[in-house]
């Protein structure tokens, strides 16, 4: 099979190489997927470049998401045929331990990463095991699927998971311009808020409006916290969903009303924030990190987009073997929603 492959960690975007690899086999307990579509994420770019966190056994083949129809099935699985329509859920958790058990697989200590422990979706066929997949709805095509499955699951598992984002409230959400900010601003008008979507250019911005953003913050010429009390006559924003990290986080801390609720899935503007914690306890603010969502997450999800209430937003689809290049617009940030390519 042709893969987008990396051999050792690299800055530059020939890092990866469109080459022949050898097809893997359904073993015992797997399905086999011929790939239809596969996401471009951040978590990708940082992990070219080393800069994940976890060691990935080279040769490796990136990618955290992917959607595809069912090739082989393995031996000993039952419920699945060729021809079914599915995505492997990311999070390759161990299915034993009590966080599995109880559905909150997320927080499995025992899980792989698809496209990071694992080969994952930049290649024409992924191996993962059949407990580790959600069935796509039918009228939802495969690359609406991958586009969609975990920037929304992601902004579901942190506004309405974490949260608990309720009608009526006013919510700042960071970075709107991203695959997930583009994802939360429709979740969170879904579940009835007024929407504060903030980002770094107006073209974003205007985005964002269209997709029922009720008002906008461009973090480079205005305050965050600033702009946020002039929108909420003074008191803030109820809740916020920050994934950028730095000064951005401390910005957004800085416009919670009191009694507000901040969820933080991201740190690509700085992994290291100084926070002056009487905030917290005097306007009695609390801060939920997340980002993992659960397979129950992704099927919530991908239900929602088949009936069009939720429609992910593709900024540009490339071919597999264009992957260095879809790595370099993932790294200029000049993009609005998601990157797919396809096989």
């Amino acid at each position: 099979m042709k893969a987008a492959v990396i051999h050792g960690y690299g800055e530059a975007f020939d890092t990866i190489v469109y080459e022949d690899v050898q097809t893997p086999a359904a073993g015992p307990g797997e399905l086999l997927i011929k790939v239809h579509a596969s996401g471009v994420n951040h978590c990708d770019t940082d992990l070219r470049k080393g800069f994940f966190g976890v060691d990935s056994p080279m040769p490796h083949v990136m990618g955290v998401d992917a959607a595809g129809a069912v090739a082989d099935v393995g031996a000993g699985v039952t419920g699945f045929a060729e021809g079914d329509r599915v995505a492997p859920h990311f999070m390759l958790s161990c299915g034993t331990c009590g966080d599995c058990r109880d559905g909150r697989e997320n927080l499995c200590l025992n899980a792989g990463v698809l496209g990071v422990t694992h080969w994952g979706g930049y290649a024409e066929y992924v191996r993962v095991r059949h407990d580790h997949v959600v069935r796509i709805p039918d009228s939802l095509s495969y690359e609406d699927a991958v586009a969609g499955q975990i920037p929304f699951a992601t902004a579901w598992e942190a506004l309405i998971e974490e949260i608990a984002l309720r009608a009526g409230e006013t919510v700042l959400i960071t970075a709107a311009g991203g695959g997930v900010g583009s994802a939360a601003v429709q979740v969170a008008k879904l579940a009835g808020a007024r929407v504060i979507a903030a980002a770094g250019s107006e073209e974003k911005l205007e985005k964002a409006r269209a997709l029922g953003a009720d008002a906008a913050i461009d973090y480079t010429r205005e305050d965050i916290g600033d702009a946020a009390r002039r929108l909420t006559d003074g008191r803030g924003v109820d809740a916020a969903l920050e994934m950028t990290g730095g000064a951005i986080l401390v910005g957004a801390i800085d416009a919670l009303a009191p009694g507000a609720r901040l969820a933080t899935i991201g740190a690509h503007g700085g992994e290291q924030v100084e926070i002056d914690f009487i905030e917290f306890f005097r306007k009695h603010i609390s801060v939920h990190g997340c980002g993992r969502s659960t397979r129950t997450h992704v099927e919530q999800v991908l239900r929602l987009m088949a009936e069009g209430r939720l429609k992910p937003v593709i900024h540009r689809t490339f071919s597999l073997s264009e992957a260095p290049a879809a790595h370099a617009l993932m790294e200029s940030r000049n993009f609005f929603g998601r990157m797919i390519m396809r096989p």
